[in-house]
Order: C-alpha cells, then sequence, then structure tokens
C-alpha cells in the first residue's frame, strides 16, 4: 500500500515538473521570438545609418575637389564665375 501512495505522488511531483517545464519553455520562446524580431528591426536601422554614413563621407569627398567648393559657392553662397550672367526667374 505504501509503494502504491509514493507511486502516485511521484506521478503528481512528476507531472508538475513537466507542466512547470512546459510553461516556462514557452514563454523562453515567445521571449526569443520578440528578440529577434527586435535584432531584425536594429539591424535595419543600422543599413540605413551606414547608408546615409557612406552618402555624407561621398559628400565629404567632393567637397576636397575644386569642383565641389566651387558648387556649395554657388548653392549657398550665390558666387558666381568672372563673366558669368546669372537670370532670376522672378515670374514663380
Amino acid at each position: 500500500m505504501r509503494f502504491k501512495r509514493s507511486s502516485l505522488v511521484m506521478k503528481i511531483v512528476l507531472l508538475a515538473l513537466v507542466v512547470y517545464a512546459t510553461v516556462t519553455l514557452v514563454s523562453l520562446q515567445s521571449q526569443v521570438t520578440e528578440k529577434n524580431a527586435e535584432a531584425a528591426e536594429l539591424q535595419s536601422s543600422i543599413d540605413v545609418e551606414k547608408q546615409e554614413n557612406l552618402r555624407l563621407q561621398q559628400a565629404i569627398e567632393d567637397l576636397n575637389t575644386d569642383e565641389g567648393v566651387q558648387e556649395v559657392a554657388r548653392e549657398k553662397l550665390g558666387w558666381v564665375s568672372k563673366g558669368e550672367i546669372i537670370f532670376y526667374d522672378m515670374g514663380r
């Protein structure tokens, strides 16, 4: 009789452990899925920032040329070359 009773207690304890392990694994799987989505979003953001850095680096390199300096002087400062005439469209 004592053997059957301890066997029943062992089955209940084992069942409780299995239920606990299952709940824990499901919870951990949910966290892993969430973190993977977060990592993919961050990687996408990193890729966008890398592209922007490349664009800015190219702009810096373009400014180190005579043509780049002239272009900025024309756009930002309104400078013109000697003998050049600028026409403004006042109709807009």
